[in-house]
C-alpha cells in the first residue's frame, strides 16, 4: 500500500482514523492504569519537553529570557510536589526543561558547541566538588535541596546560558535582565507602599517580617517581592544594575532613564545596606582615578548623610540605618564562625550546618549586642559561612572560581575591543560588574544559601562569556592563521 493511499484511508472523516484513534486512546489509558500517576507525570513532562524543544530551537533568545523571569518573578516555595520525584520548583521549571532539551538542540540542530572553556569548566567542577565534601561531615534533606538548587545546578545553568548565548541574539537577553530589574523594583516599590505581600502571608514555615511585627520591633518592612528574603530581592536587582546603566548609554531615551530610576527607587525602598556596598564598589572599580572620586565625593557624602539623620532621626528606616546593635550582633557571629573554623579547619561542619553547631562554641556573650543568641542561622557572611561550612578548602575555591570567572571576563572585554565587537565587550563588562557586586555584597550576607541570586549571578557570567564567544574564537582562528610560520605552510 502506498504512502498516498494510507493519507487517503486516514483522512479526518474515515472511520480507519477513528478506529486508530481509539486504540490509541484505549492503549494509553491501559498504561496510565499500570503506571498509576507517575505515569501521566512522564506523559506530560515529554509532551511539554517535546514543545519547549521545538520553541527553544527556532527562539533560544526568548526562551533563555523567559527562563530569566521565571526565576526572577515566580516565588520561591511555588512547585509540584510530584510525590514521585523531588519538588519541583516553578522558579526553575523552565531551565529544568532546557537542560533536558539541551543535547537535542544541538544534535538535531546548527547550533555549533563553542570551545575554548575548559579551564573554566573544570574550575566549575572543582568548585562543586569542594563543596561538596562538607556532606561527608555533616547533610540532612534541606542542606542537600538547597545545595542541589545554587551550586551544582548554577554551574550548569552557567555552561547552558555560556552555549546558548553565543548561538543566539544575546542582546535579547540582556534586555530580558534589564526588564526583568525593572520590574522587580516597580514591584519593590509598590510592595513597601501597601505594605503587604500576599505570597509570604500564605507561606508556611518561613519568616514574614509582617508590617505589625516591624512595627511591634520598631523596625522597617522591606519588600520581599517574590523571593525568600529582602536581601536576596536587593541582591537580584543590584547585579541587574550594570546591563539597565548600559542599555540606558546605548539608547539615552526617556524609556531607559525611568527604568534606571525605578531601579534606583527599588533598591532604595529594599533597605539591604550590603547592596548598597556592592553596587559602590562595583562602581569605584569601573571608574577612573578611583581615590581621587572617593576624596572627592566622601565630604559631600557625610555632609549629605549629616542633613539626613538629623532630618529623618526618628524614623524607623533612619534608626535601622544607624543602629549600631546591628553591627555589633554582627562581631558575635563573626567571631563564632571563627572559633568554629578553628575547629574544624579543612571540610568544614557541613553545608548549612553553621545554626546547629554554633551553640556549642558559645562560652560568654556581653549585654553589648542585644539579640537573641539562640536564635542565630547563619553568619551573616558568604565568605566566613562557606569557611565554616566547607572549610578552608571550600572558601579556596569559592574565591578562585570568583578570580577565575573575573580574570576571563575582562579578557574577553579587551579582546573583544580589540576586534571591534563593543557590544558583546558591553555585556563582558557588565556580568563582571554583576559578579562585583555579588562578591562584594556577600559580605554582609550568607548569598550562597538565596537559590534565586545564586543561580542568577552563574546566568549572567554565563551571558557574559557567551555573548562574545564565537568572534572571540573566530579572531584567535584568524590570527592563528596570520602567523608567519602557517602563512610559509600555507601552499599557493
Amino acid at each position: 500500500m502506498s504512502y498516498e493511499n494510507t493519507l487517503q484511508r486516514l483522512r479526518p472523516d474515515s472511520p480507519m482514523l477513528f478506529a486508530a484513534l481509539s486504540a490509541l486512546a484505549l492503549v494509553t489509558g491501559c498504561l496510565f492504569a499500570l503506571c498509576g500517576i507517575a505515569g501521566i507525570y512522564v506523559a506530560t513532562g515529554l509532551a511539554l519537553l517535546a514543545l519547549f524543544t521545538t520553541v527553544a530551537a527556532k527562539y533560544p533568545a526568548p526562551a533563555l529570557g523567559v527562563g530569566i523571569w521565571f526565576l526572577g518573578l515566580f516565588p520561591f516555595e511555588w512547585g509540584i510536589q510530584t510525590g514521585v520525584l523531588p519538588k519541583i520548583f516553578g522558579d526553575e521549571s523552565v531551565f529544568l526543561l532546557y537542560l533536558l532539551a539541551f543535547p537535542l538542540l544541538y544534535l538535531m540542530t546548527g547550533r555549533v558547541w563553542q570551545k575554548g572553556f575548559s579551564t573554566l569548566y573544570i574550575v566549575l567542577a572543582a568548585f562543586v566538588c569542594s563543596q561538596a565534601l562538607g556532606f561527608t561531615v555533616g547533610r540532612d534533606l534541606v542542606a542537600s535541596r538547597n545545595f542541589l538548587e545554587t551550586y551544582a545546578l548554577g554551574a550548569v545553568l552557567l555552561v547552558l546560558v555560556l552555549q546558548e548565548a553565543a548561538n543566539s541574539n544575546s542582546e535579547t537577553i540582556a534586555n530580558s535582565v534589564v526588564w526583568l530589574t525593572v520590574a522587580i523594583a516597580a514591584l519593590s516599590i509598590v510592595e513597601r507602599i501597601v505594605q503587604r505581600n500576599p505570597v509570604m502571608e500564605h507561606s508556611i514555615d518561613m519568616l514574614y517580617l509582617s508590617p505589625e511585627l516591624a512595627r511591634i520591633t520598631e523596625g522597617v518592612y522591606r519588600p520581599y517581592v517574590s523571593f525568600f528574603h529582602p536581601s536576596e530581592a536587593g541582591t537580584f536587582m543590584a547585579v541587574g544594575v550594570p546591563f539597565a546603566v548600559r542599555r540606558w548609554m546605548q539608547r539615552r531615551s526617556w524609556l531607559s532613564l525611568l527604568g534606571l530610576a525605578t531601579i534606583a527607587a527599588g533598591l532604595f525602598v529594599n533597605a539591604t545596606r550590603g547592596v548598597w556596598f556592592g553596587v559602590v564598589i562595583a562602581t569605584l572599580l569601573l571608574v577612573r582615578n578611583a581615590w581621587l572620586v572617593t576624596a572627592a565625593i566622601t565630604p559631600v557624602a557625610a555632609v549629605g548623610g549629616t542633613i539626613a539623620y538629623l532630618a529623618f532621626e526618628a524614623t524607623p528606616f533612619m534608626q535601622r540605618l544607624t543602629d549600631p546593635n546591628n553591627l555589633y550582633s554582627r562581631f558575635v557571629y563573626w567571631s563564632l564562625a571563627l572559633k568554629i573554623f578553628v575547629a574544624h579547619p579543612i571540610l568544614g561542619v557541613g553545608h548549612m550546618q553553621f545554626g546547629n553547631v554554633y551553640l556549642d562554641y558559645v562560652r560568654d556573650l556581653s549585654n553589648v549586642a542585644h539579640f537573641d543568641i539562640a536564635k542565630v542561622s547563619v553568619a551573616d557572611n558568604m565568605y566566613l559561612t562557606t569557611t565554616v561550612e566547607h572549610g578552608a578548602l571550600g572558601l579556596a575555591t569559592l574565591i578562585g572560581m570568583f578570580i577565575a570567572a573575573a580574570l576571563l571576563l575582562k579578557s574577553f572585554r579587551t579582546r573583544l575591543l580589540a576586534l571591534g565587537r563593543v557590544g558583546e565587550a558591553g555585556l563582558a563588562q557588565c556580568a563582571l560588574q554583576a559578579l562585583v557586586i555579588y562578591a562584594a555584597t556577600g559580605c554582609f550576607a550568607d548569598l550562597d544559601l538565596f537559590t534565586k541570586a545564586t543561580k542568577y549571578i552563574f546566568i549572567l557570567v554565563g551571558l557574559g562569556l557567551g555573548a562574545g564567544a564565537r568572534y572571540v574564537a573566530t579572531g584567535s582562528d584568524v590570527k592563528r592563521a596570520m602567523r608567519p610560520g602557517l602563512l610559509e605552510e600555507t601552499p599557493s
